[in-house]
């Protein structure tokens, strides 16, 4: 399939706010700096975002459907209903190796925007809680001991999956979040 030229512009713009966003955080990066690091016009970015909130609205869509894409694909892979809940902080893992340990992106843009920004909070809330519906799908499929109650070990995975993340961001090393997949997986 071919991209029509605006969704190819869209996409460069996307791209380069993905890169920028990440890096050096939604605050610090400057529309100007977007316009010429994807190297377009400035009308061509007004053409698709109205506003640098915009833009940024676009990203965390765009990033939470390629990630979750991504968790689902590689839950899928696993026909251990118990191991697919363990796949989660291998994903999760994997995915700070990656970037560097540098945390979580809905995390960061929350604490940049969502406290001044009602839509990009609601954005944020949507992807966390889209992992925490499926999480809690994963946990009713499992099995599990029912040391816990389902509800219980969906709170608990989600809020170590994050916690996980975050001091993978802080201490620069994903031990935390493989002590985390150890310690649910002795619950399950």
């Amino acid at each position: 399939m071919i991209k029509q030229r605006g969704q190819v512009v869209a996409d460069k713009i996307l791209d380069t706010a993905e890169r920028l966003f990440f890096k050096q955080g939604y605050n610090m990066t400057g529309i100007n700096q977007v316009i010429e690091e994807a190297d377009i016009a400035k009308a061509s970015l007004y053409k698709h975002f109205e506003s640098k909130t915009d833009l940024l609205l676009a990203y965390l869509q765009r990033t939470h459907e390629r990630w979750f894409d991504k968790l689902g694909g590689d839950v899928n892979k696993v026909t251990d209903p118990r191991e697919k809940l363990l796949v989660l902080f291998d994903y999760h893992r994997e995915r700070q190796l990656k970037n560097g340990y540098s945390g979580c992106r809905f995390i960061k843009a929350n604490d940049e925007a969502g406290m001044s920004d009602e839509r990009v909070l609601a954005e944020i809330q949507k992807a966390k809680q889209h992992l925490k519906d499926f999480i809690a799908e994963l946990v009713i499929n499992s099995g599990h001991q029912k040391l816990l109650t389902d509800k219980e070990l969906t709170d608990l995975i989600f809020m170590m999956l994050d916690g996980g993340i975050v001091a993978a961001s802080i201490f620069k090393q994903a031990d935390d979040l493989q002590s985390a997949r150890a310690i649910i997986q002795k619950l399950l």
